[in-house]
């Protein structure tokens, strides 16, 4: 995070504070507070006023005390009033200020925290709110009006809790703008932003599930799309990026992407990303069929097993999160293959080796400067594969979750351009058993399995064979005999011959990305 280019103060504090009831040196300076103890034991603390949410002043039980000529401000909050603006009469008298900062802790978890700073002299504390003030105001990244989108009917339906008791607070803290809208429908956000103004809102977030999610971006790049006059129906064309960014706070059953993004599930991590304004750029993938776009999808699609288990899962809604697992166990032991074709637009880049994609990700930043155009798309080798498969997949993130810890692609990176085609060919049932225990190792992946084949591209078609069945001669939805349909984001697509393109970094979300992955989330899409 960094300053806007036109701040050029550069300040220099110095004071001694009483802090938890010990006096310390505080210094501030290039952007650090830093408070030392002055009697023993000897501690030393620092913060980088980027991690800083907000400063506050600490009121007196009666605020006339500290805030004279209060009662003829017409209410006004003192503070707001910028220092340098107070009369004689209204200047105010605080001898104590709080510090409101994101604290890290363990497993990529982030922590609202304060420090109260305490001081004699009334004007040392004007003096130090006003010049933390003015620097967090450097700080043009971050947002100030936010669109808020509430689920609460995903996952264990708490989301109308969570946002109350847990993310509206925090925004309250720094001071954010909310507009929040509690959705009632399926495509309800997705309808609200097609149709919405975007006039001061500096970024949309969503408190739900992947479903949620892929409904919020759904909507803002088909929204941006059509101001720009850009026909999304061509697989071709160069979308522009929405000018929003997304913040997704976890609230559904799954939640893969906040994980994907945060690196943990953890609700308060979430916000405080959301706060701080740091963003990082996603690839979505567009789904074609007939000369039609179907959705973008943003984790994984899959079609044969996991598109199977899905399909019959809807008809088990009624047992909840287990009906996944009912269904999955079901279509292991039906073992089904089915024909098809693959035809990808290989990478250089060799999906079976790392690093994985974490913070400060050196192949994702380096598609921020050069991302690929038409031209590096056509830049390609050609590749086609035909057979009977099992399952198919385009990965567009890892999904690693708790039961599949390396997810179905290790070194999948959330911004390069590229989807990994994870290839399992239809196999005897030990071969699918062993499958399902490397997906639940944490050492091991799929990739070294004789009967499996992984490639990064940045497009690819499926066509199910024999190639005298097309989509066109059934009404759809309707599942066309010798053929499996696609588990796109966890929604069934019933299209079977389509065409996936990834559109690189076309989406920018808050978060600051994880450092190590231990924890992961439970998550129905690779459980099986």
């Amino acid at each position: 995070m960094s300053v806007s280019d036109g701040q050029v103060f550069d300040p220099v504090l110095l004071n001694t504070f009483l802090i938890r009831k010990k006096r310390c040196r505080v210094y501030f300076h290039r952007g650090t507070l830093i408070w030392e103890s002055q009697g023993s034991p000897y501690t030393r603390h620092m913060l980088p006023l980027s991690d800083v949410m907000a400063v506050q002043y600490v009121h007196s039980t009666d605020k006339s005390h500290c805030c004279p000529g209060l009662e003829v401000q017409n209410g006004s909050n003192i503070d707001d009033k910028p220092f340098g603006e107070h009369t004689s009469v209204t200047a105010p008298r605080h001898t104590s200020f709080i510090l409101h900062y994101a604290a890290k802790g363990t497993k990529n978890t982030w922590r609202h925290d304060t420090v109260t700073l305490n001081h004699t002299d009334p004007r040392q504390v004007a003096s130090w709110v006003k010049t933390i003030r003015n620097y967090l105001s450097g700080f043009k990244n971050r947002p100030k009006r936010l669109l808020i989108f509430v689920n609460p009917y995903g996952g264990k339906k708490i989301g109308l809790k969570i946002y109350e008791k847990q993310v509206k607070p925090l925004f309250l803290v720094a001071g954010i703008e909310v507009n929040a809208i509690i959705t009632q429908r399926q495509f309800h956000a997705r309808d609200t932003l097609l149709n919405c103004s975007f006039d001061n809102i500096d970024g949309v977030v969503c408190v739900g599930g992947d479903g949620t999610f892929s409904e919020v971006f759904n909507g803002l790049v088909l929204r941006t799309a059509r101001d720009n006059g850009v026909d999304h129906n061509d697989p071709d064309v160069q979308l522009p990026p929405p000018l929003l960014r997304v913040g997704v706070i976890p609230g559904g059953s799954t939640d893969t992407m906040a994980y994907c993004f945060h690196g943990t599930t953890d609700i308060e991590t979430a916000v405080l990303y959301v706060i701080l304004g740091d963003s990082i750029g996603l690839d979505l993938c567009s789904i074609h069929s007939n000369g039609n776009l179907l959705r973008y999808y943003s984790s994984v699609i899959s079609y044969g097993y996991l598109g199977d288990v899905v399909r019959d899962s809807e008809k088990f809604r009624w047992m909840g999160p287990k009906r996944y697992d009912y269904s999955g166990f079901k279509k292991f032991i039906s073992n089904n293959g089915y024909e098809g074709e693959i035809t990808l637009l290989a990478d250089t880049c060799s999906p079976s080796r790392g690093p994985k994609c974490l913070e400060n990700c050196v192949r994702c930043q380096s598609q921020t400067e050069n991302k690929p155009d038409k031209t590096a798309l056509s830049q390609g080798e050609w590749k086609t594969f035909r057979g009977k498969f099992f399952m198919v997949n385009g990965a567009n993130v890892s999904c690693a979750c708790s039961r599949s810890p390396n997810g179905i692609s290790p070194y999948c990176h959330l911004g390069d351009g590229c989807v990994d085609v994870v290839i399992i060919k239809h196999t005897h049932m030990l071969n699918n058993l062993k499958l399902l225990l490397r997906l639940s190792s944490k050492v091991k992946n799929l990739f070294d399995l004789p009967f499996v084949e992984v490639h990064r591209a940045r497009e690819f078609t499926f066509r199910a064979l024999p190639a005298s069945v097309s989509d066109t001669e059934f009404a759809l939805p309707r599942l066309i005999p010798g053929t499996s349909v696609w588990n796109c984001d966890g929604e069934v697509q019933w299209e079977t011959n389509i065409r996936i393109r990834v559109h690189c970094q076309l989406l920018k979300v808050f978060t600051r990305r994880s450092q190590e992955t231990k924890e992961e989330p439970s998550c129905k899409i690779c459980s099986f």
